[in-house]
């Protein structure tokens, strides 16, 4: 798998050099699929916390998907939990049977997964050739 983004502390990503807290500072508004080709879109979050310079939106873009893995979410959680990201990690494709685990890994290997785990439990798993995040000011 090749990426243009790395992994930080399994909460955030580096692109281009500009650390991205997923979990504190965007929320999750879905996930839409183009032929063999999936995108997983955030928006900023609205709090103050948030600096003013920080992106308007996050497009992970997932090309050439050979697997996808779903787990819903808990229905009872809340909007806030739905839309927030716990955890994000590279994982090796030949551990599909695991979907709870977290490796500490900046970059992908050649057959990994990327797995994207949220507070209300929801957990995407995708592997693909490349994932190309693309940013909005």
């Amino acid at each position: 798998m090749e990426t243009n983004f790395e992994i930080e502390e399994n909460y955030a990503v580096r692109f281009n050099g500009t650390h991205i807290d997923l979990h504190n500072n965007f929320d999750y508004i879905g996930l839409s699929k183009n032929g063999n080709n999936i995108s997983v879109n955030f928006k900023k979050t609205e709090g103050e916390w948030i600096k003013s310079n920080e992106f308007k939106n996050l497009n992970f873009e997932f090309k050439n998907v050979s697997y996808e893995y779903y787990e819903n979410g808990d229905p009872e959680a809340l909007k806030e939990d739905t839309e927030s990201l716990g955890e994000i990690t590279f994982f090796p494709a030949n551990f599909r049977e695991i979907n709870n685990g977290i490796i500490p890994q900046v970059r992908p290997k050649k057959n990994d997964d990327l797995m994207l785990f949220f507070e209300d439990g929801k957990v995407i798993r995708i592997g693909c050739g490349e994932i190309k995040l693309t940013v909005e000011k």
